[in-house]
């Protein structure tokens, strides 16, 4: 297997910058051969490193002829770091992109992004959040595979983590609160609004403690108003896509039972394209025989057929708590909980039940 060289990478990309320091603008830097000679590291660990520094403006590379100091790095710089799983997911690319716009125009800091292979989740957590990495982590991972010692591990950590999912939440960690409960509840009220009584969960996502509160406060709230819906697990395990699980899940529920719901919640878009596929290849339609509402909002849930209703991320709102709260970090005060809370997208994809009175 090819060996990973990020670690290198950051290594040496520390290394150079830090070196960088002793050289006057215009100056002339050291050749690559001086460089792998001095940190005793790979051409292409090298090549990288640099190119790094050379879109930070901080060094200019001149084929043929050689490194030159664009500008001596700025020791008050802070660098955002949000660590992703490498999986394409449209929603975290939506908020990624509203990421990258809020800390650009951030005086001081610089953004990046830092992928996490799929299995090597751990190897990364407890391996690389370091200064090396950055100055502040925001983290996406669900951690529905550590124990109680990982998290502990994970508090110590000796740079600030900010959360990002709902996925620890106690006094003294940095974290956004998107309530996930309210985020069910939200779901389950559009639903009972809409004169839906037969009412289904597909429960698509791991069972990590997001989804378990969103998933409970749909539940509970229907509860609360006499109904006890039914549970489709349709749940996928890392490497698995959640559209062709719920896809399959939905198909045998319906084959089995028939429509014996007439709305439904799904967590995520994604997901709910399975269902789509799966509800309308047996000859069911939507909204006119099942309902739909899912959780997250992203770009394709309007261009679904019909356009899909969302209990979506207030994007905006969550990005300014994310940016307001890594500016109390740099200037020492307290990250918290910051509490942003969904917001109902009503399309095309719920029926309303509810008899039409008529004109007097």
């Amino acid at each position: 297997m090819p060996k990973d060289i990020q670690p290198e990478i950051r290594r040496l990309y520390g290394k150079l910058r830090a070196a960088l320091t002793d050289h006057a603008p215009g100056d002339r830097f050291f050749s690559y051969q001086t460089l792998i000679g001095r940190f005793r590291t790979s051409r292409r660990a090298l090549e990288q490193a640099l190119a790094r520094l050379e879109a930070e403006e901080l060094i200019r590379i001149e084929p043929q002829v050689g490194i030159f100091v664009r500008k001596r790095p700025d020791p008050a710089v802070r660098r955002i770091v949000v660590v992703y799983s490498d999986w394409p997911s449209e929603y975290w690319q939506t908020l990624d992109a509203k990421f990258e716009e809020a800390f650009s125009t951030l005086s001081g800091c610089v953004f990046s992004r830092a992928l996490i292979p799929p299995g090597k989740e751990r190897e990364f957590l407890f391996g690389r959040l370091n200064r090396e990495l950055g100055d502040v982590a925001l983290l996406t991972y669900a951690f529905s595979d550590c124990t109680q010692q990982d998290v502990a591990r994970l508090l110590s950590c000796e740079i600030p983590l900010v959360f990002l999912e709902n996925h620890i939440s106690c006094d003294g960690v940095n974290a956004i609160d998107s309530e996930p409960e309210y985020t069910g509840m939200l779901a389950a009220d559009s639903l009972l609004r809409n004169g839906h009584r037969k009412i289904a969960a597909i429960v698509s996502e791991p069972a990590d403690l997001c989804v378990r509160r969103e998933t409970g406060g749909f539940v509970a709230y229907l509860q609360l108003h006499g109904i006890r819906p039914q549970i489709i697990n349709c749940r996928h395990h890392t490497g698995e896509s959640s559209m062709i699980t719920t896809e399959k899940a939905v198909y045998r529920h319906l084959r089995q039972h028939g429509a014996i719901f007439t709305g439904c919640f799904v967590q995520g878009v994604f997901a709910t394209n399975g269902l789509y596929q799966a509800v309308q290849s047996l000859g069911y339609s939507i909204p006119g025989d099942i309902s739909v509402i899912a959780n997250s909002e992203v770009p394709s849930a309007a261009r679904c057929d019909p356009p899909l209703t969302t209990v979506a991320r207030d994007f905006d709102g969550y990005v300014r708590e994310v940016r307001a709260g890594v500016e109390n970090l740099f200037s020492g005060k307290p990250f918290g909980i910051r509490r942003v809370p969904s917001l109902l997208i009503e399309r095309a994809s719920v029926k309303n039940l509810n008899p039409q009175q008529k004109g007097g």
